[in-house]
């Protein structure tokens, strides 16, 4: 028997994302079949048990949310809809598609582990890239609504049930212009294609990285007080924005040049060495830095091991 797909668009709104940890206080979506019907809808308003933003509720600010505080903080929490998400998430047979979908994934993660939960694993496809790959450019949901003369009349903009309709229409309206089913589409674009899995182990490498990260920026413009030699005594050095990439790579370096009287510098405008990723960043050094390539000195440092 042939498995009937269903395809859940969707769209989170945060009170806040204070210390990168989204607290929800919607989940809207829109359910349909194939060709675009809509078999349900609905916007899931939660209290998030959070601060809000101030900006969200600025005059100044174009993207305010669609209730008021007093109506979000009058609502059940995340914990109250758990099951409820879940299953529309995790259902066999089913696409999740959002925009720019990465961050909803996300807030998806920070809500559960927030309140101590079963992880929710689902897949995400995001339309936004989708569009871009098409088009080669870049636009929010709304923007992507008007170039495509999308009607989205009735609809509100950051109420997450509206946007996940106006998703579903992006969605429709690039089928339409490549003459394709939405199995096709997102087949032709299985790489804007976000598991939690991924997501989770995106996220632990750019923690890592930012440790790493942290542990460079106390080097810069300081001598070591326990120097192995004086091999780069005199000398600063910059790491090149392609060879910080790496992080490891880039802080087995900065600790060998560091250990080693080198001076590390942030910034180039005070001249100096720069440490380049490989011969093909030499063509676009800056002229005023001398360059040396990041495997010289690391096989210094493999020869002393």
């Amino acid at each position: 028997m042939k498995l009937e797909r269903s395809y859940l668009f969707f769209d989170i709104e945060c009170a806040n994302c204070f210390g990168g940890i989204g607290k929800m206080c919607s989940f809207g979506y829109a359910l349909t079949d194939s060709a675009f019907n809509v078999l349900d809808s609905q916007d899931v308003v939660m209290n998030p048990e959070a601060e809000f933003d101030w900006y969200l509720f600025s005059p100044k600010n174009k993207c305010k949310l669609a209730y008021s505080k007093d109506y979000f903080r009058a609502q059940h929490n995340f914990e109250s809809y758990y099951k409820g998400i879940k299953k529309l998430l995790e259902e066999s047979g089913r696409r999740i598609i959002g925009f720019s979908s990465a961050n909803d994934v996300g807030f998806i993660v920070s809500a559960w582990e927030r309140y101590g939960l079963e992880p929710i694993n689902f897949c995400a496809y995001d339309s936004a890239a989708i569009a871009s790959n098409i088009t080669g450019n870049k636009r929010g949901l709304s923007e992507w609504c008007s170039f495509f003369n999308i009607d989205t009349s009735g609809l509100t903009s950051h109420c997450s049930r509206d946007d996940a309709m106006m998703t579903m229409l992006l969605v429709k309206s690039l089928c339409a212009q490549k003459n394709v089913g939405i199995e096709e589409l997102l087949l032709k674009h299985k790489g804007s294609r976000l598991s939690v899995e991924k997501y989770i182990e995106n996220r632990e490498l750019k923690r890592h990285r930012d440790e790493i990260i942290k542990k460079l920026e106390a080097m810069y413009g300081k001598k070591s007080r326990a120097c192995l030699s004086d091999k780069f005594a005199g000398k600063n050095y910059i790491l090149s924005r392609r060879l910080l990439k790496n992080a490891d790579e880039a802080y087995k370096i900065a600790d060998y040049i560091f250990r080693n009287s080198g001076i590390l510098q942030k910034n180039p405008k005070n001249g100096g060495i720069l440490v380049v990723h490989s011969s093909d960043e030499q063509n676009i050094k800056d002229k005023r830095l001398k360059t040396v390539i990041a495997s010289e000195i690391t096989d210094l440092f493999d020869s002393k091991h």
